[in-house]
């Protein structure tokens, strides 16, 4: 299968069985999806060799590790150094998440930090290493996330 194609109810039932829970025990997927634990076993083999299901981790909490504040940073790469930004803010370890966009900014950064001046520092050291100019917004609260599987509508 293509990544996302040939996905039915019963794959989308189990990818958001395992967003809510990626260390659920066969059994629970099984009970959860009403499917038997073979063809849970089958089914998770198979999304996982097809990439649709990409691993497995732990989501940390930011605050837990001292880095309460986070902030998405705009980036407005010169069209000669947009491709190496990827790289570049892979190697500053407050980056988190790092997206190509479309509009006027070229890239999408999320950063966690511990503080303001951390931010400060973080953005000082992306603004030195992209040489461009930035647009911060700062996080105030989380009211939710979700994975794209608990949002993906049955088809």
């Amino acid at each position: 299968m293509a990544r996302g194609e040939g996905l039915d109810s019963a794959d989308r039932r189990l990818l958001a069985a395992l967003a809510a829970d990626g260390r659920a025990k066969l059994s629970a997927l099984a009970q959860t999806t009403g499917m038997c634990v073979s063809t849970v076993q089958n089914r998770v083999r198979k999304l996982e060799e097809a990439g649709v299901i990409a691993g497995y981790r732990a989501l940390v909490d930011p605050a837990a590790v001292g880095r309460p504040i986070s902030a998405f940073v705009e980036i407005y790469a010169e069209p000669d150094d947009e491709d190496g930004v990827p790289e570049i803010l892979e190697g500053i370890e407050e980056v988190t998440a790092c997206w190509s966009v479309a509009g006027e900014a070229t890239h999408l950064v999320k950063i966690s930090v511990a503080d303001a001046q951390a931010l400060d520092h973080v953005l000082s050291r992306i603004r030195a290493a992209v040489r461009t100019r930035t647009r911060i917004t700062m996080v105030l609260r989380t009211h939710f996330e979700r994975s794209a599987a608990a949002t993906t509508p049955d088809q």
